[in-house]
């Protein structure tokens, strides 16, 4: 039995060309649709401004506390620091109520 050429075999690069194409035509026009509201655009960059304004807060707030710790632990130890943080501490304990 001869293989013709239009047999799968030969056809199924063919059609993989055609899906890929047409797998990028239906992307570009979810892309256009997307572009044509400008509202669903301007709402989704708020919320990407939200939570990386959200995540540059917390992560400073942790890598500070973690700095914070780190030298409290290490220049407790040296006289100056030592009188400092103990001056830093009691100046806390005075103008706080708790």
């Amino acid at each position: 039995m001869k293989k013709t050429k239009h047999s799968p075999a030969h056809s199924s690069p063919r059609i993989a060309h055609v899906n890929f194409h047409v797998e990028k035509e239906r992307h570009f026009l979810k892309y256009v649709k997307y572009l044509s509201n400008p509202w669903h655009i301007m709402w989704r960059n708020f919320l990407a401004g939200a939570f990386q304004g959200l995540g540059f807060a917390i992560g400073t707030a942790l890598l500070l506390t973690v700095i914070g710790f780190i030298f409290g632990k290490v220049l407790n130890n040296v006289p100056f620091f030592q009188n400092f943080s103990e001056a830093i501490e009691t100046w806390v304990d005075d103008n706080t109520d708790y």
